[in-house]
């Protein structure tokens, strides 16, 4: 009488646990895309939103806010210096609070970054180096630093985006 063994060969466990692998690994590049993706539209809405705060603010007082905390490049922005009024007088009461990048900001030169001109009638807002997945790769990019090729900005996989007044467009 012949005896039968149940249970699986070294060979499939082998088989499974590879695929099991290959699947996994697909997954986890799968999601990194995807929050790459996410973060970036955070990015986008807040620049919207300080668009918006912006705005309310010239609409008060006459002129947008006056830029603090310079970064040394003539750009105010928090950074590793632990600024956190690089836009004056627009939090708490046109914004709840001034954004930080919790990704990049603590490296020097990556970030939120903001300009204003000295009469106060121009300002241009950036989320500089920050892009992960959707790279700015043309100038109508609806958060392209410059709408046309007279700022010396080529957008071609650009990772910076930018909101600005008229008269800012090609800083």
């Amino acid at each position: 009488m012949k005896k039968t063994l149940y249970g699986f060969t070294m060979v499939e466990l082998m088989v499974v646990v590879t695929i099991i692998s290959i699947l996994a690994g697909v997954m986890y590049v799968n999601f990194s895309d995807v929050r790459a993706e996410s973060r970036d539209k955070v990015r986008q809405n807040t620049l919207l939103e300080m668009q918006v705060a912006l705005e309310l603010y010239k609409s008060q007082y006459e002129v947008y806010p006056d830029q603090g905390c310079d970064t040394g490049s003539g750009w105010a922005g928090p950074g590793p210096s632990g600024c956190d009024e690089y836009i004056v007088g627009l939090a708490p009461d046109f914004i709840s609070a001034l954004p930080r990048d919790l990704m990049w900001e603590n490296e020097v030169g990556r970030g939120y970054r903001y300009q204003v001109n000295a009469s106060r009638s121009a300002y241009k807002l950036l989320s500089y180096q920050a892009a992960e997945a959707d790279l700015v790769d043309d100038y109508n990019h609806n958060f392209s630093r410059c709408p046309s090729n007279n700022c010396g900005v080529l957008p071609l996989e650009d990772t910076t985006y930018a909101v600005y007044s008229f008269g800012a467009e090609e800083w």
